[in-house]
């Protein structure tokens, strides 16, 4: 029996199980955890600041060479319930390199969280650092956003959040670019993920970036895998049409080959089209 699209139970489980089809997947995440630490020790950082009261409302700030310069904030996936900014911190590499200072967020998690909570732990992360930005020795008015897969669904709700109603600018995003993202939450909340990440229909309507308005046009970088799987293609050809419609500055990359997690380590390769891509945006700021 179908209970999303054409998909029975199974099928869509199939669908967004990522892990299942990278058997190596524990090796990957065994070199980036690796490979973080040993950026962080290479590299200028000042970990673990702080823009909230629990240990996971925490992030690590890699400063450029000049003072105000722009600002690239990348926020980690895992199904909004595993990972940690520590996994990602090479991704920082080529953008340093360009003098674009990186930000990389931990938030809280399912199921210790709800959605609500973890949106709002990212919402407060930006917040925190536009206004420590003088502190930080950055640009305010040049921040960007990227995430993968759960990070990709966060950057577009950040992108689609009406920062002028929190009390920021309406453009407090200046661009995003979101990898594998994952724009409707309702397969998720049918599929055997919400177990333990516990969406509602609520959740859904509200925090489904294809199901919401976004109040500012902010222009995006959108990428997916060459290798995953068809829902992941689906999602981010129907946001990639509802940017258009709205006249919104949208660059796609294809990345042609690769699988989920290699996604997201391209945007960590200096000669690679998607990290060039973004460099692009933000020193055309």
């Amino acid at each position: 029996m179908a209970i999303y699209r054409n998909f029975n139970q199974e099928q869509l489980d199939a669908q967004y199980n990522v892990r299942a089809g990278i058997p190596n997947y524990l090796e990957i995440f065994a070199r980036w955890k690796s490979d973080g630490a040993a950026f962080r020790s290479a590299h200028v950082v000042q970990e673990n600041l702080a823009y909230g009261e629990d240990e996971k409302q925490q992030l690590d700030f890699f400063p450029a060479t000049d003072p105000d310069q722009p600002l690239l904030i990348f926020i980690h996936g895992g199904y909004w319930q595993s990972l940690d900014k520590s996994d990602f911190s090479s991704i920082a590499g080529p953008y340093l390199e360009k003098n674009i200072n990186v930000a990389v967020v931990n938030y809280r998690l399912a199921p210790s969280a709800t959605m609500s909570e973890i949106v709002s732990d990212n919402q407060k992360a930006l917040t925190w650092l536009f206004d420590n930005a003088s502190r930080l020795n950055f640009s305010r008015d040049r921040i960007f956003v990227s995430g993968h897969s759960a990070g990709g669904h966060l950057t577009a709700v950040l992108a689609g959040t009406d920062w002028k109603a929190l009390g920021y600018p309406a453009d407090l995003i200046k661009g995003g670019c979101a990898i594998s993202g994952l724009y409707d939450l309702e397969p998720i909340r049918l599929c055997y993920l919400n177990k333990v990440v516990g969406l509602t229909a609520h959740d859904v309507a509200v925090f489904s970036p294809l199901r919401t308005p976004r109040p500012f046009k902010v222009p995006m970088i959108l990428t997916v895998g060459g290798a995953e799987s068809p829902e992941y293609f689906r999602l981010q050809a129907e946001y990639e049409q509802l940017l258009k419609q709205e006249g919104s500055l949208l660059r796609v990359v294809d990345l042609k080959t690769g699988h989920h997690f290699d996604a997201v380590d391209a945007l960590g390769v200096g000669s690679g089209e998607l990290s060039q891509t973004v460099v692009r945006m933000i020193c055309s700021s």
